[in-house]
């Protein structure tokens, strides 16, 4: 029985009570930015976006993305790597996104985007990050950096999103408005997915998945929300997933579910829904889950709720980390740890 005390029993360091906190975490972050000067930069003639961040703090970029970009008047890219495209210069709104400030990857991106002359702008629990843009005058907002990354989603993601609000770039999109509808919609979730209530929908996911292979399939237009189900199984529930979008996987990806059949048998499908999606992407998704579903292990649909897109997104997020938590649980893990993670960066730092 997933109630409180087996919760806990294997949450030693509290990811429960961060869920539980993710609204009000996301009410702070929309106050932290209030503040958040940014003299001058409206001016500026900008032809480019980059928002840059690895991991968790990644995420927040392909979120902002899906709500803003269809309405953007300039392309929105989202970089996770060292080197930079070559269309990264002046011009350019480079947003260096890392919770810890130390983030390799983005470091390095970041200092190139200097080198040539792109507008930046840091968000950042300190480290590096926070220095590098401290010595050369760069607006930096720090973010509390308390517990891991991937539990910091709100300051990782409503910052960026009310920044290109207030530059202009976020067109029929009400911050505000929508802030406040997502933030209502997460508290009732986050009651209804605690784990002295008996038995609701994460739960049901986590038996569902237990001992299978999550694959995720979502819409294009829910492509940052498949990857944080990815991720978060990933990393609270130490367990394999994957993920694939509609309509590409019709293409491809499709044809494969036969072989290897002892395989195909252990994957549970959960389809990702949204009532805004193309209505050819929506039939699309209701005759693939008929072609594949007798080679599964079981198919499972999760639908968006709210009115606003953000408020929709953040909803099929809160279901995807909920149910994380509770896999990781059914495994018997500590859903805090990212062993392997640390160890890939403590042999990187030696060279």
């Amino acid at each position: 029985m997933l109630d409180s005390i087996r919760v806990r029993r294997h949450d030693p360091e509290n990811m429960l009570d961060q869920l539980i906190g993710f609204p009000d975490q996301c009410a702070g972050a929309v106050k932290l930015v209030e503040g958040f000067q940014l003299d001058g930069y409206t001016e500026l003639e900008i032809r480019n976006i980059v928002i840059a961040g690895m991991g968790g703090s990644g995420i927040g970029g392909d979120l902002v993305k899906a709500v803003v970009a269809d309405n953007c008047p300039i392309p929105v890219a989202v970089h996770r790597d060292y080197s930079l495209p070559a269309f990264v210069g002046q011009g350019t709104l480079f947003i260096a996104v890392s919770f810890s400030g130390n983030t390799e990857e983005t470091l390095m991106s970041v200092e190139t985007a200097y080198e040539r002359g792109a507008v930046l702008i840091a968000i950042t629990g300190g480290g590096k990050l926070a220095e590098f843009a401290v010595q050369r005058g760069i607006p930096c907002l720090t973010i509390p950096a308390r517990g891991q990354p991937r539990s910091a989603l709100g300051y990782l993601y409503l910052p960026v999103l009310a920044i290109l609000d207030r530059l202009g770039f976020a067109q029929g999109f009400d911050f505000r408005g929508d802030t406040q509808e997502a933030i209502h919609l997460l508290s009732r979730l986050v009651n209804g997915f605690h784990p002295d209530v008996e038995d609701n929908r994460p739960k049901q996911l986590a038996r569902q998945m237990c001992g299978k292979l999550p694959i995720i399939y979502a819409p294009q237009s829910l492509r940052a929300v498949a990857i944080r189900w990815t991720a978060q199984i990933n990393e609270n529930a130490k367990s394999l997933a994957y993920h694939n979008l509609l309509p590409e996987m019709n293409h491809n990806e499709i044809e494969g579910w036969k072989f290897p059949s002892d395989l195909t048998r252990c994957c549970f499908v959960v389809m990702l829904c949204d009532d805004a999606a193309h209505n050819r992407t929506q039939r699309r998704m209701e005759i693939t889950a008929q072609l594949i579903e007798k080679h599964t292990a079981g198919i499972a649909q999760v639908h968006s709720q709210g009115e606003s897109l953000l408020a929709r997104l953040l909803s099929l997020i809160a279901v995807g980390d909920w149910t994380s938590l509770y896999l990781a649980v059914s495994y018997a893990q500590d859903p805090t740890p990212v062993v392997r993670i640390q160890e890939l960066k403590r042999r990187l730092q030696m060279g």
